[in-house]
């Protein structure tokens, strides 16, 4: 059973009302966001010289709005419904093998998940990035990279604390968040906008991410998804490409003192298999980096089956105690 969330904490002198009791499967299923009544946004600052952006304005509590951030992407900010001061902030990274989908797409992963956490408390930011195959990689990573950046670099405009951005994804975003938690400036993706900011994330849940590209192909469905990121590579030699595949794996990154990880997987997903974030999982251990593993029973690649277990609402819960646990309290995560 996931553990009761505590009611309220104080850090850094503000004191948050996040988390008032447990969500019940009952509660969860009326969650909603507000949008506040319409208004003049007050003028935000001026984005870098030279920066493909937009400042964001400045927002009110419950407010929703979308902006441009980086590369001319656009991203759906909601607040939380009440603001007592700079909020935690959670990034939605959606799947679609890096080829499809938009910031609406994901189900409950969503329209579920999303909600609860801005009624939570938190700052939620669902964004798109450049899709391929005619958008190459790396083009998605570096988006996300900025996007983080965007944030640090908005915060007092979007009401959200700099040090206190997590990240969820599935399938394809479970990849690019899993990059995000593992792969520093070494890694080469750290270009663009606001290159004084950092895009490190403090919290990554990955719900079913391929995490290492050399074995994805080996089983079921997987090559298809396997042949969707190849889609994205410029042609090369067989060799080269495997340099390529292993540099751009999760597995490769992960190294003491990354952000603690949640990973939850389908013990039944024929897309992206288990041994995905079982193998993962090793890795983090290895390194000493907190993590939390899930499996899923009968929930498919989307974890959206009626018989499941944890169900969508269990899931929910356990995703937001993570990321309660991690960003607003500042502790390290078991089990």
């Amino acid at each position: 059973m996931p553990r009761p969330l505590r009611r309220s904490t104080t850090l850094g002198g503000v004191r948050r009302p996040l988390l008032a009791a447990g969500l019940s499967a009952l509660a969860l299923t009326a969650l909603v966001t507000c949008t506040a009544p319409g208004a003049t946004a007050a003028p935000a600052a001026p984005a870098p010289s030279g920066a493909a952006t937009v400042a964001a304005p400045q927002l009110r509590a419950g407010q929703k709005t979308t902006v441009t951030y980086c590369n001319h992407q656009q991203a759906k900010v909601t607040e939380p419904t009440k603001l007592p001061g700079p909020a935690p902030a959670v990034v939605y990274v959606h799947g679609g093998s890096w080829v499809s989908g938009n910031y609406n797409t994901g189900g409950f992963l969503i329209s579920g998940i999303g909600p609860a956490l801005a009624s939570k408390g938190f700052v939620v930011v669902a964004i798109d990035y450049r899709l391929g195959p005619k958008a190459q990689w790396p083009d998605q990573i570096e988006d996300l990279k900025c996007a983080i950046r965007y944030l640090r670099a908005n915060a007092r405009a979007l009401n959200l604390d700099p040090n206190e951005i997590g990240a969820w994804g599935q399938s394809a975003g479970g990849h690019l968040v899993d990059l995000l938690g593992t792969a520093g400036p070494g890694a080469g993706w750290d270009v663009g906008a606001y290159p004084h900011e950092s895009s490190r994330v403090e919290a990554v849940v990955d719900m079913a991410g391929p995490t290492d590209l050399l074995t994805l192909g080996n089983q079921g469905a997987s090559p298809v998804v396997l042949k969707s990121f190849l889609s994205l590579l410029p042609k090369a030699r067989p060799k080269k490409i495997r340099a390529e595949l292993k540099e751009d794996s999760p597995v490769t990154h992960v190294s003491p003192g990354d952000p603690p990880f949640m990973l939850l997987h389908s013990d039944n997903d024929e897309i992206v298999y288990p041994q995905q974030s079982q193998e993962f999982a090793w890795d983090l251990a290895a390194n000493k980096v907190p993590f939390q593993f899930v499996m899923v029973q009968g929930g498919g690649h989307e974890f959206d089956q009626a018989d499941e277990s944890p169900d969508m609402s269990q899931i929910t819960v356990q995703v937001i105690e993570f990321f309660v646990e991690v960003l607003a309290f500042h502790q390290v995560p078991t089990g």
